[in-house]
């Protein structure tokens, strides 16, 4: 149609059929809402379609002439004309406004900032297809802008950013437990979920109690509002019972890697305890735990003496993991865990030793 040929753009785009002859005027509606989209670079889309189309099309380049409101529909009339050798990275086509034939405030459903604490958003479709069970979902922490959920079968997290007057939405540092899903279908959904968040931009809109997400003017991801009260310690289980089987090798504290074996902790949530050692001597305590963050008491040791570079970085290990509460997370075989945003240890995973 007319109109896909007018918005492809030379080099990443569909190029028109047919070499134009000169000028064409159009009728070209706008939508009330731009769309991340990728031309030469990540950026934002017009959405546009011709009087005979019913689906709205991005368009990789400016109207000449058009100041574009959001929040408002908009029915154009506007030129197409050919440029004469266009960028190699740039629309081969002009599109210049005649006339605004008319200009709808179009009320858009936002129940407030769907991202902020005490929501839970669970994820009942994805590319489409319904997603059944109410396994995937998400929670926000705006303070930190992070999120944590689960994947269907694994505990996941991360960080993100918002653009609340654009209604744009990014998700960053993607990371998961690593435990294998009984159901394939589940292992499947959440391998698809984790690939839909990492290092990707949504436009976004509550409608209707949904948090719908969309890319390149598709709904992609369709979240529903949990209950009030709604049970949120279902991920705290998955979590800390991969924690708890595994022993965890401190490989960085503070901004210093640690070469030397000896570091380790163990963990016994339903005790509520720690043990390891601290590179000497055998330490243990009492922690807390949520499904993000994990209070420490005051770490205890045995009194053997070591050489004095291991007892240093041992008495530096304990100052660090007593009486504090840090921020974690689980991804790629680490746990690590934050001050508010600063990264201040991280444990590489390993099977416990056999008893």
């Amino acid at each position: 149609m007319l109109l896909n040929l007018a918005i492809a753009m030379s080099a990443l785009f569909f190029a028109p059929k047919s070499a134009q002859s000169g000028p064409k005027t159009q009728v070209m509606y706008v939508k009330e809402n731009k769309v991340p989209c990728t031309g030469v670079a990540p950026m934002e889309c017009l959405q546009v379609r011709a009087e005979n189309e019913t689906e709205w099309s991005n368009l990789y380049t400016n109207i000449q002439g058009f100041h574009y409101q959001p929040g408002y529909q908009y029915k154009l009339l506007v030129t197409v004309s050919s440029i004469k050798n266009p960028p190699a990275d740039g629309s081969s086509l002009k599109y210049t406004l005649k006339k605004v034939m008319f200009k709808k405030k179009v009320t858009v459903s936002d129940n407030g900032s769907p991202f902020v604490s005490g929501k839970r958003w669970t994820l009942v479709e994805m590319n489409g297809t319904p997603i059944s069970k109410g396994k995937i979902w998400l929670e926000f922490d705006p303070s930190g802008n992070r999120y944590h959920g689960n994947g269907g079968c694994n505990g996941i997290g991360g960080e993100f950013t918002q653009n609340a007057a654009a209604r744009i939405v990014s998700f960053t540092r993607g990371m998961s437990t690593m435990m294998a899903c009984i159901d394939e279908n589940d292992m499947r959904n959440e391998t698809n979920f984790q690939r839909a968040l990492e290092q990707k931009t949504y436009n976004y809109r509550v409608e209707n109690g949904h948090l719908n997400l969309y890319g390149n003017g598709r709904r992609l991801l369709s979240f529903k509002q949990g209950a009030a009260g709604e049970d949120k310690t279902q991920q705290q289980p998955d979590v800390w019972a991969f924690i708890s089987s595994k022993r965890w090798n401190l490989i960085k504290l503070n901004e210093t890697t640690i070469t030397e074996p000896g570091i380790y902790l163990e963990f016994d949530p339903a005790k509520g305890r720690y043990h390891g050692r601290g590179g000497c001597n055998i330490v243990n305590g009492s922690f807390k735990h949520t499904a993000s963050t994990i209070s420490m008491g005051p770490g205890m040791s045995t009194r053997m003496a070591c050489g004095e570079a291991i007892m240093k970085r041992e008495a530096e290990f304990m100052r660090v993991i007593s009486g504090k509460t840090y921020k974690f997370d689980v991804a790629d075989q680490t746990l690590n865990f934050y001050d508010k945003d600063k990264l201040v240890m991280i444990f590489g995973m390993a099977d416990k030793e056999q008893k």
